[in-house]
């Protein structure tokens, strides 16, 4: 329905565009790979997969490819991973159409997209000035980190994340015990509830987003 609903707005810009969609990373990489795709918009939750990792590889696969990123994750947690990664702009699914389609029209110019209150905190994060007080404890996570805490919230077990990431279980297990210490989290039940609640787009327990 959210690819539907960007695809209408799309097309309903003066301009003529053809708009493709994509269900998996699979089906993404073939149609980049069979058309000639000027930008291409990418969540980050994308069942087992890192949306970061994806943004990485087709960036670097498709030079002329400009990515925005569309997901209902914090831009403030994720505007700098986005960025490093080499999208050029991060919008969220609630957002009104009308800013949807400025950040379509903006990251299409190869210029970058955010609001004014991420880019501030970007530049901060840049000039190395402390954080803003109440910053999520979520961005102490490496992007590894996120990505298996990602896949926990999703429903993978642990056994499942280790043979999905090429991992031995017991890495898993040591990555699961450094997303509890950082996030402060008691114990593994706890850790796939906030998860869960983290992947649907809302701030798992206490912590502040």
């Amino acid at each position: 329905m959210i690819r539907k609903g960007i695809r209408a707005l799309v097309e309903s810009l003066p301009e003529a565009h053809l708009v493709l969609e994509a269900g998996t990373r699979v089906e993404a990489q073939t149609l980049l790979e069979s058309n000639d795709v000027d930008l291409a918009v990418v969540d980050l939750v994308l069942g087992a997969e890192d949306g970061l990792d994806f943004i990485k590889e087709i960036t670097h696969r498709f030079k002329n490819l400009k990515v925005l990123v569309m997901s209902m994750q914090p831009e403030a947690l994720y505007a700098e991973r986005v960025l490093k990664a080499g999208a050029l702009g991060m919008v969220s699914k609630s957002d009104e159409h009308d800013q949807v389609l400025a950040a379509v029209q903006t990251v299409m110019l190869g210029e970058f997209y955010l609001t004014r209150a991420t880019q501030a905190l970007v530049l901060k994060k840049l000039l190395k000035r402390s954080m803003p007080k109440g910053d999520s404890p979520v961005s102490q996570l490496s992007d590894r980190e996120l990505h298996v805490f990602q896949m926990l919230g999703t429903g993978y077990t642990t056994a499942e994340v280790a043979e999905h990431l090429g991992l031995s279980r017991k890495t898993v297990e040591a990555h699961r015990e450094k997303i509890k210490r950082k996030l402060k989290i008691k114990d593994a039940k706890s850790l796939v509830a906030a998860a869960s609640v983290w992947v649907q787009g809302d701030s798992p327990g206490d912590f502040q987003i």
